[in-house]
């Protein structure tokens, strides 16, 4: 099964459609993803699509595999054409983003834990306003 994500026109992803591998198929038998973008568009009269590979996260395609635009994408995500690259929503302004993994990396690394055997280990949330991480409270039992 193959997988290509509906692009509104500022790349953002409205859904991503399986689409039986039969209907890539060109005329010497070999996968194309525009066979199956002009089947999308046919079948749903229009439309922009890029393929979306369901076995590769953050570069990586976990089958051993050549990873496909960095990462499968889900609906609220992006597509980059200069990139060639599907991402996340920044989660915050001072977030950068990794141009190969398609991931935000933080201009902070989360704090190192400390896991105590019986004890909750801490949690944070990132303080943009502060370019920390802070400690949670977490509710007592």
């Amino acid at each position: 099964m193959a997988h290509f994500a509906s692009l509104d026109t500022d790349n953002s992803v409205i859904k991503v459609h399986c689409v039986n591998n039969k209907q890539l198929l060109d005329v010497d038998g070999s996968e194309s993803e525009e066979y199956g973008i002009m089947y999308l568009r046919t079948l749903h009269k229009g439309g922009r699509y890029k393929q979306t590979s369901y076995n590769t996260r953050g570069g990586v395609h976990k089958l051993g595999g050549t990873p496909l635009r960095a990462n499968y994408c889900g609906k609220g995500w992006h597509y980059d054409p200069d990139l060639d690259i599907f991402h996340p929503p920044q989660p915050y302004p001072s977030w950068t983003l990794d141009t190969v993994k398609g991931h935000w990396n933080c201009p902070v690394p989360y704090p190192e834990i400390e896991v105590v055997e019986g004890e909750m280990p801490p949690r944070y949330s990132w303080n943009e306003d502060e370019q920390q991480w802070d400690e949670m409270e977490m509710p007592s039992e």
